[in-house]
């Protein structure tokens, strides 16, 4: 399972990972999972660091922890750089990369079925290319490229 999900529960009832990076935190009861992230310059598309796709039920979050990203939002592009927080609503096309020059370190706060996407995506049993359209279809996401 990637990224593997860490659910210690702690006194208060919530959920604490740390320290985060390579593993996600998440909790059932919250419909949230928060994962860690690096993008680094070399992978990053002339457009964006992913394909250009449109979530059809479920809201993405980012906060920047170092370096910039850059997204594709509709019909607008803009930078948030460390310290900036981005909220992308479910139904916009959009896609996000690092401009660079270095890395990009990133939260990345997602409901259960983008969550499982991503798993999916990212997990030892890659799906092929070819079948990339449907493997979004199935989390309720378009693939738009």
């Amino acid at each position: 399972m990637w990224p593997p999900v860490f659910r210690p529960t702690v006194p208060d009832g919530s959920v604490l990972g740390a320290p985060l990076r390579g593993r996600a935190v998440g909790s059932p009861a919250s419909e949230l999972e928060i994962q860690e992230h690096v993008a680094d310059v070399g992978s990053a598309r002339p457009r964006g660091g992913i394909p250009l796709h449109r979530h059809r039920s479920e809201d993405e979050g980012w906060y920047v922890l170092d370096g910039q990203l850059r997204f594709a939002f509709g019909d607008e592009e803009f930078s948030a750089s460390a310290g900036a927080g981005v909220l992308l609503p479910h139904g916009v096309p959009h896609t996000f990369w690092n401009p660079g020059p270095g890395p990009a370190r990133y939260l990345l706060i997602v409901r259960p079925r983008t969550a499982a996407l991503l798993r999916a995506l990212h997990g030892p049993e890659r799906p092929p290319a070819a079948d990339a359209r449907a493997l979004y279809a199935a989390f309720d996401v378009d693939l738009l490229e």
